[in-house]
């Protein structure tokens, strides 16, 4: 299946999307920032769900929020990142796939983050040669990288269907439907909770 399929996929999984946020324009400045246009299947799966937590430890953000804002969390973890000096020789080490002797976060040649979790995973859009495909770089926090040669959508669906996407023995599979949580503006909004369509099996 191709990036499109997997989205359709997902929204057999997560529901139709309530696209409650969706801003052409803040997505235009964020890729003005990055350098770059993001990919249309991530972009469709922030505005169709985010902000959103999903099964109690992935967290979709969206550049048109006042909280839980992409743009924001994108600058800030790009930032952390980029002082990090990274060794020669690195597990999992993201630069022959990108076709750099640096890496570097936020731009085209580089990583740049998508989601984390509260499981301390950042996965990252990764970018290599001019022309190639865009591919997925996972960290959990241990220094090592993971790469995963799929598009954001079949990342997210597998990573739904409790595959170890996230590196070895890293899968987190909750039985049923998806779990979402809306992720609250302000201390007065209160968190409500919801689940997506049955599922037997993915």
């Amino acid at each position: 299946m191709n990036a499109a399929d997997y989205l359709q996929a997902l929204v057999g999984v997560l529901g139709e999307p309530p696209t409650l946020h969706a801003s052409p324009s803040a997505w235009q400045d964020l890729e003005r920032e990055l350098g770059f246009e993001l990919p249309e299947d991530y972009k469709g799966i922030i505005d169709g769900y985010a902000p959103v937590r999903l099964n109690a430890h992935l967290y979709l953000l969206h550049p048109a929020t006042r909280g839980w804002n992409l743009v924001r969390w994108v600058r800030e973890t790009v930032d952390v990142w980029s002082d990090v000096e990274w060794d020669d020789e690195l597990e999992g080490d993201p630069r022959p796939i990108l076709g750099v002797d640096e890496i570097r976060f936020g731009v085209a040649r580089g990583l740049t983050p998508l989601l984390g979790s509260d499981r301390g995973e950042i996965v990252f859009l990764a970018h290599g040669a001019q022309g190639a495909e865009s591919s997925i770089f996972t960290e959990r926090g241990d220094g090592e990288f993971h790469h995963y040669p799929v598009s954001f959508a079949e990342w997210l669906y597998r990573h739904l269907a409790g595959e170890d996407m996230t590196g070895p023995n890293s899968s987190v599979l909750y039985p049923g439907p998806v779990k979402f949580a809306n992720l609250p503006m302000s201390s007065a909004d209160p968190e409500t909770e919801w689940s997506g369509p049955d599922r037997d099996s993915m």
